[in-house]
Protein backbone atom coordinates (compact mmCIF):
# COMPACT_ATOMS: atom_id res chain seq x y z
CA UNK A 1 0.00 0.00 0.00
CA UNK A 2 1.03 3.65 -0.99
CA UNK A 3 0.50 5.94 1.45
CA UNK A 4 0.58 9.83 0.55
CA UNK A 5 0.30 13.10 3.66
CA UNK A 6 -1.17 16.14 2.48
CA UNK A 7 -3.04 19.38 4.05
CA UNK A 8 -6.38 20.33 2.42
CA UNK A 9 -7.12 24.11 2.64
CA UNK A 10 -8.78 23.48 5.62
CA UNK A 11 -5.49 22.73 7.33
CA UNK A 12 -6.67 19.21 8.20
CA UNK A 13 -4.00 16.22 7.44
CA UNK A 14 -5.74 13.80 5.17
CA UNK A 15 -3.76 10.77 4.45
CA UNK A 16 -3.90 9.77 0.74
CA UNK A 17 -3.39 6.40 -0.45
CA UNK A 18 -3.96 3.44 -3.40
CA UNK A 19 -4.69 0.24 -1.56
CA UNK A 20 -4.10 -2.85 -3.57
CA UNK A 21 -7.20 -3.66 -3.55
CA UNK A 22 -9.99 -2.14 -3.63
CA UNK A 23 -12.44 -1.34 -0.24
CA UNK A 24 -15.92 -0.59 -1.26
CA UNK A 25 -19.24 -0.96 0.46
CA UNK A 26 -22.29 -1.68 -1.19
CA UNK A 27 -25.16 0.53 -1.19
CA UNK A 28 -28.26 -0.17 -3.43
CA UNK A 29 -28.14 -3.34 -6.31
CA UNK A 30 -30.59 -4.61 -9.14
CA UNK A 31 -30.98 -7.61 -10.01
CA UNK A 32 -29.71 -6.45 -13.74
CA UNK A 33 -25.59 -6.98 -12.22
CA UNK A 34 -26.18 -3.21 -11.61
CA UNK A 35 -24.82 -2.04 -8.29
CA UNK A 36 -23.83 1.45 -6.11
CA UNK A 37 -20.89 1.37 -3.87
CA UNK A 38 -19.98 4.03 -1.44
CA UNK A 39 -15.68 3.57 -2.69
CA UNK A 40 -13.84 3.47 0.60
CA UNK A 41 -10.32 2.97 -0.51
CA UNK A 42 -9.47 2.38 -4.60
CA UNK A 43 -7.64 -0.46 -5.54
CA UNK A 44 -4.99 -0.53 -8.28
CA UNK A 45 -6.90 -2.54 -10.40
CA UNK A 46 -9.93 0.21 -10.54
CA UNK A 47 -7.85 2.86 -11.22
CA UNK A 48 -7.40 2.79 -15.12
CA UNK A 49 -10.83 2.45 -15.43
CA UNK A 50 -11.49 6.17 -13.52
CA UNK A 51 -9.35 7.29 -15.51
CA UNK A 52 -10.97 6.29 -18.93
CA UNK A 53 -14.28 7.03 -17.86
CA UNK A 54 -12.91 11.18 -16.50
CA UNK A 55 -12.56 11.26 -20.09
CA UNK A 56 -15.97 11.80 -20.53
CA UNK A 57 -16.40 14.72 -18.66
CA UNK A 58 -12.94 16.87 -19.98
CA UNK A 59 -15.12 17.17 -23.32
CA UNK A 60 -17.79 18.77 -20.99
CA UNK A 61 -15.85 20.40 -18.23
CA UNK A 62 -11.82 21.29 -19.16
CA UNK A 63 -8.40 18.99 -19.25
CA UNK A 64 -8.39 19.69 -15.20
CA UNK A 65 -10.72 17.00 -14.57
CA UNK A 66 -9.17 14.37 -16.30
CA UNK A 67 -8.50 11.83 -13.29
CA UNK A 68 -4.81 10.97 -12.46
CA UNK A 69 -3.56 9.27 -9.61
CA UNK A 70 -2.92 11.96 -7.97
CA UNK A 71 -6.23 13.48 -8.05
CA UNK A 72 -7.66 9.97 -7.45
CA UNK A 73 -6.24 10.07 -4.08
CA UNK A 74 -7.29 13.31 -3.47
CA UNK A 75 -10.97 12.80 -4.27
CA UNK A 76 -11.67 9.46 -3.64
CA UNK A 77 -11.26 9.67 -0.17
CA UNK A 78 -13.23 8.66 2.36
CA UNK A 79 -14.71 9.99 4.65
CA UNK A 80 -13.36 13.41 4.12
CA UNK A 81 -15.17 13.26 0.48
CA UNK A 82 -18.06 10.99 -0.41
CA UNK A 83 -17.02 9.27 -3.71
CA UNK A 84 -19.72 6.60 -5.22
CA UNK A 85 -18.99 4.75 -8.53
CA UNK A 86 -21.72 2.78 -10.43
CA UNK A 87 -20.56 -0.68 -11.21
CA UNK A 88 -22.48 -2.85 -14.38
CA UNK A 89 -21.14 -6.69 -14.40
CA UNK A 90 -18.67 -6.01 -12.35
CA UNK A 91 -16.96 -3.22 -14.57
CA UNK A 92 -17.03 0.71 -12.97
CA UNK A 93 -19.47 3.14 -15.48
CA UNK A 94 -19.60 5.93 -13.71
CA UNK A 95 -19.01 8.00 -10.46
CA UNK A 96 -20.04 10.58 -8.59
CA UNK A 97 -17.70 12.46 -5.56
CA UNK A 98 -18.95 15.36 -3.32
CA UNK A 99 -16.47 17.46 -1.36
CA UNK A 100 -16.87 19.42 1.10
CA UNK A 101 -17.41 23.06 -0.18
CA UNK A 102 -14.37 24.51 2.26
CA UNK A 103 -11.99 22.79 0.25
CA UNK A 104 -12.65 25.27 -2.10
CA UNK A 105 -12.63 28.08 0.11
CA UNK A 106 -9.69 29.88 -1.69
CA UNK A 107 -10.89 29.60 -4.77
CA UNK A 108 -12.15 32.70 -6.81
CA UNK A 109 -15.12 30.76 -8.48
CA UNK A 110 -16.60 29.66 -5.02
CA UNK A 111 -16.66 33.24 -3.17
CA UNK A 112 -20.31 33.66 -4.27
CA UNK A 113 -21.58 31.09 -2.14
CA UNK A 114 -22.11 32.42 1.26
CA UNK A 115 -22.00 29.35 2.98
CA UNK A 116 -18.20 29.11 2.44
CA UNK A 117 -17.29 28.24 6.05
CA UNK A 118 -20.93 27.36 7.54
CA UNK A 119 -20.12 23.15 6.42
CA UNK A 120 -23.42 22.84 5.83
CA UNK A 121 -22.79 22.19 1.84
CA UNK A 122 -21.51 19.94 -0.54
CA UNK A 123 -19.93 20.28 -3.59
CA UNK A 124 -20.59 18.18 -6.65
CA UNK A 125 -16.68 17.93 -7.81
CA UNK A 126 -17.61 15.36 -10.12
CA UNK A 127 -20.65 13.37 -11.79
CA UNK A 128 -20.16 10.90 -15.22
CA UNK A 129 -21.47 7.79 -16.52
CA UNK A 130 -20.36 6.07 -19.91
CA UNK A 131 -22.27 7.29 -22.77
CA UNK A 132 -23.65 3.78 -24.11
CA UNK A 133 -25.22 3.87 -20.02
CA UNK A 134 -27.22 7.03 -20.30
CA UNK A 135 -30.82 6.82 -20.37
CA UNK A 136 -30.85 3.54 -18.94
CA UNK A 137 -31.73 4.91 -15.37
CA UNK A 138 -28.40 3.90 -13.86
CA UNK A 139 -27.61 8.00 -13.74
CA UNK A 140 -30.40 8.59 -11.92
CA UNK A 141 -29.86 6.35 -9.69
CA UNK A 142 -26.44 6.90 -8.55
CA UNK A 143 -27.57 10.66 -7.98
CA UNK A 144 -30.26 9.42 -5.81
CA UNK A 145 -27.95 7.19 -3.62
CA UNK A 146 -25.53 10.59 -3.72
CA UNK A 147 -28.27 12.66 -2.40
CA UNK A 148 -29.55 10.21 0.12
CA UNK A 149 -26.55 9.96 1.41
CA UNK A 150 -25.55 13.39 1.75
CA UNK A 151 -28.65 14.47 3.77
CA UNK A 152 -27.38 11.78 6.01
CA UNK A 153 -24.35 13.06 6.62
CA UNK A 154 -26.11 16.28 7.49
CA UNK A 155 -25.87 18.26 4.77
CA UNK A 156 -27.96 20.79 4.16
CA UNK A 157 -27.02 22.00 0.44
CA UNK A 158 -25.34 20.77 -2.65
CA UNK A 159 -24.29 23.16 -5.45
CA UNK A 160 -22.32 22.48 -8.36
CA UNK A 161 -20.62 23.98 -11.77
CA UNK A 162 -22.57 22.64 -14.46
CA UNK A 163 -22.94 24.00 -18.02
CA UNK A 164 -25.58 26.92 -18.51
CA UNK A 165 -29.12 25.62 -18.26
CA UNK A 166 -28.15 22.25 -16.75
CA UNK A 167 -29.27 23.38 -13.40
CA UNK A 168 -32.92 23.81 -14.75
CA UNK A 169 -33.25 20.07 -15.44
CA UNK A 170 -32.75 19.54 -11.48
CA UNK A 171 -35.61 18.58 -9.50
CA UNK A 172 -36.68 20.44 -6.76
CA UNK A 173 -35.81 24.49 -5.62
CA UNK A 174 -32.45 25.18 -7.46
CA UNK A 175 -30.73 29.23 -7.47
CA UNK A 176 -28.61 30.05 -9.54
CA UNK A 177 -25.52 32.17 -7.50
CA UNK A 178 -23.29 32.92 -10.26
CA UNK A 179 -22.77 32.74 -14.57
CA UNK A 180 -19.35 32.57 -16.11
CA UNK A 181 -18.89 33.31 -19.50
CA UNK A 182 -15.85 31.81 -19.85
CA UNK A 183 -15.09 28.71 -18.04
CA UNK A 184 -11.63 28.34 -17.24
CA UNK A 185 -10.61 29.45 -20.97
CA UNK A 186 -13.26 27.21 -22.64
CA UNK A 187 -15.11 29.60 -24.01
CA UNK A 188 -18.50 27.69 -22.60
CA UNK A 189 -21.12 29.57 -20.21
CA UNK A 190 -21.26 27.93 -16.72
CA UNK A 191 -23.64 29.02 -13.96
CA UNK A 192 -23.02 27.98 -9.70
CA UNK A 193 -25.99 26.33 -8.93
CA UNK A 194 -26.83 25.48 -5.12
CA UNK A 195 -29.90 23.05 -4.22
CA UNK A 196 -31.41 22.21 -0.51
CA UNK A 197 -31.62 18.62 0.45
CA UNK A 198 -34.50 19.67 2.89
CA UNK A 199 -37.65 20.84 1.89
CA UNK A 200 -37.94 23.91 4.65
CA UNK A 201 -34.76 25.95 3.63
CA UNK A 202 -35.63 29.32 2.32
CA UNK A 203 -33.71 30.76 -0.88
CA UNK A 204 -31.82 33.77 0.42
CA UNK A 205 -32.65 36.54 -2.06
CA UNK A 206 -31.26 35.58 -5.22
CA UNK A 207 -30.70 37.65 -8.25
CA UNK A 208 -32.93 35.69 -10.36
CA UNK A 209 -30.11 36.00 -13.48
CA UNK A 210 -27.09 37.10 -12.09
CA UNK A 211 -24.98 38.67 -14.39
CA UNK A 212 -22.03 36.68 -16.22
CA UNK A 213 -18.24 37.02 -14.73
CA UNK A 214 -16.07 37.56 -18.05
CA UNK A 215 -13.30 34.78 -17.21
CA UNK A 216 -12.77 32.41 -14.21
Amino acid sequence: MKLVGTTDKTGEQLTLEIAEKTRSRVIASSPLNFQIELMERVGEEDIPQLILISEHLVEEFTEDVRLTKTSIRKYFNYPHTLPFIARKSGEIIGYIIGVPLEFFSNDPSFQCDSNLGEKNTLYTYAFVVLQKYKGSGYAKTLKRVYLSWAKKKGFIYVSGHVREGVSQRFSGSVQILKRFDNWHGSNRRFEYYRRPLVSRVQPENPEQNPPFVAKI
